[in-house]
């Protein structure tokens, strides 16, 4: 590819002397920059608000536990799940106020109030899961709690005097959360509308709150939406004892069960990744707990509002550290990197295929490489696999894996592999590090290069922004000389330039015997009429042309784009090597010293089989790089600054409560997620929520102003809400480009710039199927379009046999009954390939990307004001399908999305292009070329990208791009899709600057021609 210059004439060498920074080579590992760096502090930190946040925290998430709790089929008649004896189901069905426990019961109720658990009561048994995964849910449940002394003395729920403890509910019934997570019912207008009918037309709230209207009906109701199948029939007046098998479907079957934390053994510390592990971390009165007098100078003080102003990395005083990856690393990355290293708390906006893997590997290189110790936190277990997929690409350093007793096996074979590749002898400590001069050069050429990049970084922004801005000022002078107000007439050597003749139309302007004497000269020499109208356009004219002036000045001035380019590859190159030769002075007679910290720490995973943390902290220097999920920080000694950098991935998936403990263990933070995602849900009902705020004295409005409270939002909202602004990735590197480019428009602001490869299969990205269905309640809640459904079986039929072997293929729906209902449907047919079926977070990594995706979008014509502002306002499902797809099929309601204002409609409307505006600089760039006689055609699309102009030579042919960036990312961006269109057509492409256009079209035209 080609590109033509500003002008005619050879510009110097843009960069003259690199002057490096003087990073010194990192060669033993040190804490670097801990204790180091010089803080201006805010106001401290509130330690009694950091307690009382943490009471609120650790109450929601103890209750939340509790709704989401689990039992294992293999424990139902055990001491933690007890089936009651045959009989009339009593709660439910409001028979009675209290239900009398029978000696299996009462061990589960005992066993609850020693470990300080809940305990519930639940009716009809539902078993889910295939084998180990199997477990037993009840529909319904409502806490229950002992009849005290008083009442049963009063008799008053108890008029039977049944023998045994007595039991009576404690607030209304519910759907069974654990169960609807089980069966992907996460949305919270779901489980509100359940609850509420659920709950309707319940008679005597004060003496029975637990009683069901038609209790029978509602369940089996309730079954149907759920598509849970019935082993037994449903009749509360005769209940089943214990289960005859345990298959899958609804039991007769009545329960109480322990629920919550408090499950383990009180001799058995916390396991990491569950709740209690979070709780412990969460408490101050632990020992290893989180302490507020320790928070500052961790990055958890920047999320709690008492954040240093800037905290310095390594080569403090000595400029930016320069980064290591194994990857180009564009501009965005890099402030990322580069605040990372300097800042308290980052935080990053990630939008689907904007290179979250590859910037967390440059964090944790840049990190280990200046000799810091670096924790990745993920959001789930695929997170992890990614981030060490990431790592193992293009191994520089070893990264431990650390989470459950289940990790500790793979930890044994990592340092195993480590001890045998790392078998030299350990120089004694007195010893200057082998081959230092090298290092020291090494560092030296990592600094030099990485300047280099900026250099070129800079002399692009100056060009695309001079460019642009000589863009908008020629259309200026066109329309001024159409005016009759040519500035190469008024303004010439001879007559003196427009500064100075702006300085006399000004002067002129201020009358007087001074103002007439410059008026006689604008006359004389200009022969400009000197009324105040005509004054004014010459003070305009001359402004115009004097900064028209130093812009061509300014352009002119930089190095020829194309040499541009080049260096920035050479550099980037030179930097990856300089990067990767660094990281591996650092890293190997780092893990040569170590080993007798590798050794201590393998002999006691072997024998100390516990939990805590054996050999440890002696680890962490030398082999400083660790990754976890974000819910499993508790597998790391809590100690407050363990690590320099701690990274947060899919914060947009985190709650606050697991952000604080990874805060803590760290003194810097980069937070990072997709501000589509409308954050994690919580099954926790306002009431409790509400009553966890009063027992702990914060104000909701306090909490919800900074993002911590819990239900609403995310980690990554709670740590922008601290440390404003938001960076962005702002490049799409994926799927479809016309899809994306919607996505970007409709969920991001337009932020992410589109640089995606187009589809050359000829079938084109998006496909519609029409079909007018109907979208209507589900039994229960929520909302189903069975039109919409059957129709997408068919669809799926077609392109099962049509679409090639290997392709990956995906259904999605935005509601829970719609993918039940397609799912069963599905499960009908034997296809040739894998299709996977869900909601909006059946794509949700970018690791999930589909050939293929089919979208059930389920609104059409008359469909529930409800349910339309429900779908709409989705923006993570048009995030995620848009943007992790390479083909969209939609079968829908096509007359109903017509026109609508959202990301269907931009599909059916077509993308918007540009291009068609009016162009002045196009226009007249066509007109020249059709006058010397070639022949030209606009906007077309060759090989799937948009070329603005093909210029056609007899057989011949010429591609063109104007270039209009207002800066060098832009730019960068235009320079790379004309290589790949110069690649993929085999035609000269040549970028044009559209300024000249304008211009200088004799001289561009004539350049033009000779590219060819």
């Amino acid at each position: 590819m080609r590109s033509l210059r500003d002008d005619e004439h050879e510009a110097g060498d843009p960069g003259g002397t690199v002057v490096g920074v003087g990073i010194r080579p990192v060669t033993q590992v040190t804490r670097s920059g801990v204790g180091q760096a010089s803080l201006r502090w805010k106001p401290q930190i509130d330690r009694s608000e950091v307690r009382s946040l943490l009471s609120y925290l650790r109450a929601c998430l103890s209750r939340e536990a509790v709704h989401t709790h689990e039992v294992r089929a293999g424990h139902v008649d055990s001491d933690t799940c007890a089936c009651l004896p045959t009989g009339p189901e009593l709660l439910f069905s409001g028979a009675r106020e209290t239900l009398p426990l029978h000696p299996e019961s009462a061990r589960v109720l005992r066993l609850s109030l020693r470990r300080g658990q809940a305990l519930r009561y639940g009716y009809p048994l539902v078993v889910v899961g295939e084998g180990t995964d199997r477990a037993a849910l009840p529909l319904l449940t409502v806490d229950v709690r002992v009849v005290d002394d008083l009442e049963a003395a009063t008799g008053a729920y108890d008029p039977t005097g049944a023998q045994g403890p007595l039991v009576r509910p404690v607030g209304p019934p519910d759907v069974n959360c654990a169960l609807l997570e089980r069966l992907g019912i996460t949305d919270p207008e779901d489980l509100f509308e359940l609850r509420t009918r659920l709950r309707t037309g319940a008679p005597d709230t004060v003496r029975r709150p637990a009683a069901v209207a038609e209790l029978a009906a509602k369940v089996r109701t309730l079954l149907s939406r759920l598509e849970i199948e019935r082993v037994d029939d449903i009749d509360p007046l005769g209940t089943r004892g214990l289960p005859r098998v345990m298959d899958p479907g609804a039991h007769n079957v009545a329960v109480v069960f322990r629920a919550g934390p408090g499950g383990q053994f009180d001799t058995d510390d916390p396991e990491p990744g569950g709740v209690e592990g979070i709780l412990a971390d969460l408490d101050p009165a632990d020992r290893d707990g989180l302490h507020p007098d320790e928070v500052g100078g961790t990055a958890l003080e920047s999320l709690l509002g008492g954040a240093p102003e800037d905290i310095r990395g390594p080569g403090d005083g000595e400029g930016d550290t320069p980064p290591i990856s194994a990857t180009a690393l564009t501009q965005s990355q890099y402030e990322v990197v580069r605040s990372a290293m300097r800042e308290q708390l980052t935080v990053a906006a990630a939008p689907p295929g904007s290179g979250l893997t590859d910037l967390v590997d440059a964090l944790v290189r840049t990190a280990v490489g200046h000799g810091q110790r670096v924790l990745v936190c993920a959001a789930g277990e695929d997170d992890v696999r990614d981030v060490l997929r990431g790592a193992g690409a293009a191994p520089a350093h070893p990264v431990v894996r650390v989470g459950g007793s289940r990790h500790r096996a793979a930890e044994i074979r990592l340092l195993d592999r480590i001890l045998t590749e790392h078998t030299d002898p350990v120089a004694d400590d007195g010893d200057p590090p082998p081959d230092a001069e090298e290092t020291a050069r090494h560092w030296r050429d990592l600094s030099e290069a990485w300047n280099r990049v900026q250099h070129v970084w800079r002399a692009m922004d100056t060009m695309a922004s001079g460019g642009h801005a000589l863009a908008r000022l020629a259309v200026e002078r066109v329309h001024s000389i159409a005016q009759g107000w040519d500035p190469d007439r008024l303004f010439t050597p001879e007559r003196g330039g427009p500064e100075y003749w702006l300085h006399r139309a000004e002067r002129a302007r201020s009358g007087g015997l001074t103002g007439l004497q410059h008026r006689t000269a604008i006359r004389r020499e200009l022969g400009v009429p000197t009324d105040s109208d005509h004054l004014v356009r010459l003070c305009a004219v001359a402004r115009m042309e004097s900064e028209w002036r130093a812009a061509v000045d300014r352009r002119t001035g930089c190095a020829p784009l194309g040499r541009l380019t080049a260096e920035l590859s050479e550099a980037r190159e030179r930097h990856r090597r300089a990067g990767a030769a660094c990281l591996r002075a650092v890293t190997e007679p780092r893990l040569r010293r170590g080993r007798a910290a590798i050794e201590n720490r393998l002999e006691t995973l072997n024998w100390h089989h516990g939990s805590g943390w054996p050999g440890l902290p002696s680890l962490l220097d030398t082999l400083p790089a660790w990754v976890c999920r974000t819910d499993q920080a508790r597998a790391l000694p809590p100690t407050p600054g363990l690590f320099d950098l701690v990274i947060v991935a899919g914060a947009e998936r985190t709650r606050v409560a697991e952000l604080l403990p990874t805060l803590y263990r760290s003194r810097r933070a980069v937070v990072i997620g997709d501000p589509a995602h409308p954050g994690p849900t919580s099954a926790l009902e306002p009431d409790e929520e509400r009553r966890a705020l009063a027992a702990s004295g914060t104000a909701a409005e306090h909490l919800e102003s900074r993002g911590l409270r819990h239900g609403s939002g995310s980690a990554l909202r709670a740590a922008y809400k601290a440390a404003p602004p938001l960076l962005w990735l702002d490049e799409y590197h994926g799927a479809s480009p016309e899809l994306a480019e919607i996505a970007s428009q409709r969920c991001y602001g337009g932020r992410v710039a589109v640089h995606a490869a187009p589809d050359l299969t000829g079938r084109g990205d998006v496909d519609w199927r029409d079909v007018a269905g109907t979208c209507e309640a589900a039994p229960g809640a929520s909302y189903i379009n069975r039109d919409e459904a059957y129709r997408v079986l068919v669809v799926v039929d077609e392109l099962d046999a049509e679409v090639p072997p290997g392709t990956t293929m995906a259904i999605v729906a935005p509601t829970q009954p719609q993918v039940a209902l397609i799912r069963r449907l599905l499960a009908k047919r034997v296809l040739r390939h894998d299709v996977r079926v869900g909601g909006a977070d059946l794509l949700g990594r970018d690791g999930d990307t589909v050939d293929l995706t089919v979208l059930s979008p389920m609104l059409a014509k008359g469909s529930p004001a409800i349910a339309e502002r429900r779908v709409r306002r989705m923006s993570h499902l048009w995030s995620t399908v848009f943007t992790r797809t390479r083909r969209l099929v939609v079968v829908g309601d096509r007359t109903y999305w017509s026109g609508d204002d959202g990301p269907l409609g931009d599909l059916l409307a077509g993308a918007s292009d540009p291009g068609t505006a009016p162009d002045p600089a196009r226009t007249a760039l066509v007109e020249r070329l059709r006058e010397v006689g070639t022949s030209v055609l606009t906007r077309q699309t060759v090989q799937g990208w948009t070329v603005d102009l093909v210029v056609g030579f007899g057989a011949r042919r010429l591609l063109l791009l104007l270039d209009r960036e207002s800066h060098g990312r832009g730019l960068r961006r235009l320079v790379a899709r004309g290589e790949a269109l110069n690649r993929a057509t085999g035609d000269p492409v040549v970028v044009v600057p559209a300024w000249r256009c304008l211009a200088d079209r004799e001289s561009l035209v004539e350049e033009i021609l000779s590219a060819s």
